[in-house]
């Protein structure tokens, strides 16, 4: 991303490229801080699923780092690809067992039941934080050479 940035040869090139860096930029600095957070609010449970965030913030921002630095290559290419779609899914399996587990109970898909497990204690928009990152990421290299 940085050499395409410095090698931008026009006007419409160049803002491309800062847009795709910017992203990129954001994406890594999720990836460092969602994972900090998840720390500090002790997101450590019995379960192994809880750690799934954190199984897939290490793989996300090496690779975000990497691309970073060489976008070319193809296999740190299609390891960026899988591990963002990686974490879109961790982002929407995490949102949803959120909204199972604000239930506390019998499982209602009526609206008002379900609007309530939504604005549950457990978060489903901090869940959907991996998906953020994770089309960010795919935006951030969409077509780029």
């Amino acid at each position: 991303m940085l050499r395409a940035f410095r090698s931008a040869e026009n006007p419409t090139q160049w803002a491309l490229e800062f847009i795709r860096l910017a992203m990129l930029l954001l994406c890594l600095v999720g990836w460092v801080m969602y994972p900090v957070e998840l720390l500090l609010l002790d997101h450590w449970t019995e379960s192994w699923q809880s750690k799934i965030p954190f199984f897939v913030a290490v793989p996300g921002f090496v690779l975000t780092l990497w691309v970073l630095f060489d976008r070319k290559t193809p296999w740190v290419r299609w390891a960026f690809i899988l591990t963002m779609w990686a974490s879109v899914l961790t982002g929407v399996l995490g949102a949803y067992f959120h909204v199972l587990w604000n239930f506390e109970g019998e499982v209602s898909w009526e609206f008002e039941a379900a609007m309530e497990a939504v604005a549950g204690s457990r978060p489903v928009l901090a869940a959907l934080a991996f998906t953020h990152m994770g089309v960010t990421g795919l935006l951030a290299i969409y077509r780029a050479r």
